[in-house]
């Protein structure tokens, strides 16, 4: 147990929610399947946050499946960019029928030491959305490191590896808070300075944004205009649900990939087996809330 750790209880409860919804899902997906009604070729973006061994933490995913996993995209040829999927908003480009897209919250230190390797291993052109502030903070006497978990944050010489090798970087804001509790200022700034705290040390031009959090209480249509302008693209939430062209880029869903769930659990998400979650993300977001 680490101090990461969630009790049993927790732990065991939202496993049976999230797998019973995942299974109740499948005769209708088999019945849509069967008739061919799924026709606007739902894509999913998939939320990681840390990797390693870490027992009934859902935001550690294990090395064996985080392995698994990303063999099992590649292997069906579900995996693409982001740049796939801002053609694919845009109408410009097609992609194959429950394709997905890895992103990785954060910035923590699992995704170069462990994740990297595997995700070069099956080419797999993820998006690591980093808040910068906390970026070298283990050079600076930890003084930033995340006070809900005991992993340290990436370096900007780990952050320039991850982009050479093929990742893609975008903001998860400066500072990690909430965009839709702090002043417009304050949310302009969060949206300005990681997005050029990025650019000045990678040499990147950066259009993608992920919402620090993501709860219904995160994002609003204020928050959404300061991304658009301040030079964002594409931004996601914690809310739960596939993609299609038809919404807003600045509003895009994703699905969070948990610790400790089988590889079964996994293709059944990138199905869209949880995607009806953004009923429990609707209903249950003032107890989802941000700090």
């Amino acid at each position: 147990m680490t101090s990461n750790s969630i009790k049993p209880i927790r732990w065991y409860l939202k496993k049976t929610a999230r797998y019973g919804m995942c299974l109740a899902t499948l005769p209708s997906k088999q019945l849509s399947l069967s008739s061919n009604q799924l026709t606007d070729s739902p894509v999913r973006v998939l939320t990681y946050h840390r990797f390693g061994d870490s027992e009934r933490d859902p935001f550690c995913v294990g090395l064996n499946d985080f392995q698994a996993q990303m063999e099992w995209i590649a292997n069906q040829n579900l995996v693409v960019s982001l740049t796939d999927i801002e053609n694919f908003l845009a109408g410009k480009k097609d992609l194959p029928k429950n394709a997905v897209l890895v992103t990785v919250d954060d910035g923590h230190q699992s995704l170069y030491t462990n994740a990297l390797p595997i995700l070069k291993q099956y080419s797999i052109p993820a998006v690591a959305f980093i808040t910068t502030s906390k970026i070298d903070s283990a050079s600076q006497n930890n003084q930033f490191r995340n006070s809900d978990t005991t992993e340290a944050y990436l370096s900007w010489k780990e952050v320039e590896a991850l982009a050479e090798a093929g990742v893609s970087i975008g903001s998860h804001a400066h500072t990690h808070r909430s965009l839709g509790k702090i002043s417009m200022d304050e949310a302009h700034q969060e949206a300005v300075m990681s997005r050029e705290a990025i650019e000045k040390n990678l040499g990147l031009k950066v259009t993608s944004f992920a919402y620090p959090f993501g709860t219904l209480a995160d994002f609003n249509d204020s928050t959404t205009l300061i991304l658009k302008q301040s030079g964002y693209k594409l931004a996601f939430t914690s809310q739960h649900g596939a993609i299609n062209p038809k919404l807003d880029p600045l509003v895009l869903p994703r699905v969070k990939v948990e610790g400790g769930e089988p590889i079964w659990m996994f293709r059944l998400l990138v199905s869209g087996g949880l995607d009806e979650w953004r009923l429990i993300d609707s209903m249950l977001w003032r107890f989802q809330q941000s700090p």
